[in-house]
């Protein structure tokens, strides 16, 4: 675009002409980082350290769970050893005591519970025992009965042997299958009676356990 100037050494008073340069104006443009980007960036940051948080929070969780749970096991192990030390200082003192009105008497109980055996103390006599009744009771008041058969004889200093069903095996020729027991009791404390047909106590064997 040209500019109108005047001229001071012109004495006509005529207009000079002196044409402007055109000048080209260029924008200067800068690559600023987008508003979009810096939210991301700054929201991925924060999800980061929300799940870091997260993370440390759960792990401290963890751990103070497994020092509790881990020292509850220690305490109560060292209860139960504790427990353990005391039985075994405790002295235990079983005893057997029998009683009979008769020949006819209760010579055994297996520790295991596999048998009775009744034996006939007379020299001369055999015993009858058809209709007679064992009756065993635990400490807990559970009772087991073994009633004999039919023409069950007993010789003179002969014993017979009654033997739950799991050891029938171990059966001899004179000995009685008690086939609806699994077992006789085998507690620190049990009575075993010996009843004869009329329903008389005839003989007992009682196991006592006491400690000191």
């Amino acid at each position: 675009m040209a500019a109108v100037t005047a001229s001071a050494n012109n004495a006509t008073g005529t207009f000079m002409f002196h044409p402007r340069p055109t000048v080209f104006e260029h924008p200067i443009t800068y690559d600023l980082p987008s508003t979009t980007n810096s939210t991301s960036i700054v929201t991925k940051t924060s999800n980061t350290d929300d799940f870091s948080q997260y993370y440390i929070s759960e792990l401290y969780f963890r751990i103070y769970f497994f020092v509790v749970f881990f020292n509850l096991f220690l305490i109560y192990n060292r209860i139960r050893i504790r427990m353990l030390f005391r039985l075994i200082a405790l002295e235990s003192r079983t005893t057997i005591q029998k009683s009979a009105k008769g020949p006819i008497s209760i010579a055994e109980c297996d520790s295991q519970g596999k048998s009775v055996t009744v034996e006939n103390t007379s020299r001369s006599k055999s015993m009858v025992l058809t209709g007679w009744t064992i009756r065993q009771q635990s400490e807990s008041g559970e009772t087991l009965t073994y009633t004999f058969p039919d023409n069950c004889l007993l010789r003179p200093n002969h014993s017979i042997k009654i033997l739950t069903k799991p050891n029938e095996s171990e059966r001899k020729s004179t000995d009685l299958i008690a086939s609806s027991l699994s077992s006789w009791h085998t507690g620190l404390n049990f009575i075993t009676t010996l009843i004869n047909a009329e329903g008389k106590d005839r003989a007992s064997l009682t196991k006592k356990t006491i400690f000191s």
